[in-house]
């Protein structure tokens, strides 16, 4: 008979060294892990630990208590270290109104003076094309492993796609810093000392059994990384999040007070043909709900300035495009006949059945 020993979850704990007991720094400049008496340490080299707030090293006296941990799905080890961070928080008497979302993570709307509000929208639109990613890549991996037999190599599809959740979740982990980096730049520069979001709380319950979204809605619904991001904007501007009720919020005209139902990003009033962006008109609303209690007008004398950021600074594809364009240049211009040569063949467009008298007289295209 073959026998083997039932299955268990496997736990793995981290591993903890206090400050000046778990830890030192050697004076060869390594840093020296102890296992314990007797036992040979973990010697490594010396992290480098930059200050994400002032961009400056920190020094090993600043660190705390260290723990190493094991990534089970990228199967490696990896330290945590905290430390003293020289953060800049927000002190201040005005109020920030955040309306959050799926598309745009976060939308932040501040009064400046009496007739200027500044809007800060930034885009989450590489966070849906990362789970959207993810997402493929399991389902694809699913349904080889579902075909699987008893006996079969299915561990390599297993550990494909561990591999794959572990790098989408440092991807994730990446973009909710950027974007609420920028929301308490934000924050801070307007010396904010209240934060009001919209309360979405429990949105992603019951919806199909009331059937107000399909299966696609749900999923990103069920994958919106809301709470980290409310947690990592807390961190980073050491204010409270306080919830209130959004309803309306981005059908309410905020110069006259009508409803209408946009459609799109975009929001335009039938009544008064104020325009603006729709996450702009969420926030602005849920701002005067926090000073006022409720949806007050801001008048038609305001002025709104809303500044569009992305997570992180990349190209578009119409830069992307340029830049292939540039280099595609570089490549059909060479300096000598030899390389000249050898670029007609690779840059010119092949035909069926010509010769190279017929394919010198092709013009050159640049395909991006």
């Amino acid at each position: 008979m073959k026998v083997r020993s039932l299955w268990r979850k496997k736990n793995y704990r981290p591993l903890s060294f206090l400050k000046h007991f778990g830890w030192r720094v050697r004076s060869d400049n390594k840093l020296n892990l102890s296992l314990g008496r007797g036992r040979p340490g973990i010697v490594l080299g010396l992290p480098a630990i930059t200050d994400s707030v002032s961009g400056e090293p920190v020094s090993p006296e600043l660190w705390g208590e260290i723990q190493l941990c094991w990534d089970q799905d990228n199967r490696q080890f990896s330290l945590h270290i905290p430390y003293i961070s020289r953060c800049i928080f927000s002190t201040g008497e005005a109020v920030t109104a955040i309306d959050e979302g799926i598309i745009n993570p976060m939308a932040l709307a501040t009064w400046v003076d009496e007739q200027t509000i500044d809007v800060t929208i930034i885009n989450g639109r590489e966070a849906r094309a990362i789970k959207r990613q993810r997402n493929k890549a399991t389902g694809r991996l699913q349904s080889k492993m579902s075909k699987t037999k008893n006996g079969s190599r299915k561990h390599r599809l297993v550990a494909a796609t561990k591999r794959t959740k572990g790098k989408t979740r440092l991807q994730l982990r990446d973009f909710d810093h950027q974007v609420t980096r920028k929301a308490a730049n934000h924050v801070i520069a307007h010396k904010t000392g209240r934060l009001v979001a919209g309360d979405v709380r429990g949105i992603e319950q019951k919806t199909k059994q009331k059937r107000r979204m399909g299966r696609h809605g749900r999923q990103q619904l069920s994958q919106w990384s809301r709470g980290v991001q409310e947690r990592y904007l807390a961190e980073k501007t050491g204010l409270d999040i306080d919830c209130l009720n959004e309803s309306g919020s981005t059908k309410t005209c905020p110069a006259c007070g009508a409803r209408n139902w946009p459609s799109g990003r975009d929001y335009r009033c039938k009544v008064c043909n104020f325009t603006c962006h729709r996450d702009a008109v969420g926030a602005i609303n849920i701002l005067q709900e926090a000073i006022h209690g409720d949806y007050v007008p801001i008048g038609a004398d305001v002025v709104i300035r809303v500044t569009y950021l992305r997570d992180e600074k990349r190209w578009s594809p119409v830069q992307r495009n340029a830049h292939r364009m540039v280099q595609c240049r570089k490549a059909i211009t060479p300096s000598s006949a030899k390389n000249q040569a050898s670029a007609e063949t690779s840059c010119k467009p092949k035909l069926a059945n010509s010769s190279t008298s017929s394919l010198e007289r092709v013009p050159l295209v640049a395909v991006a």
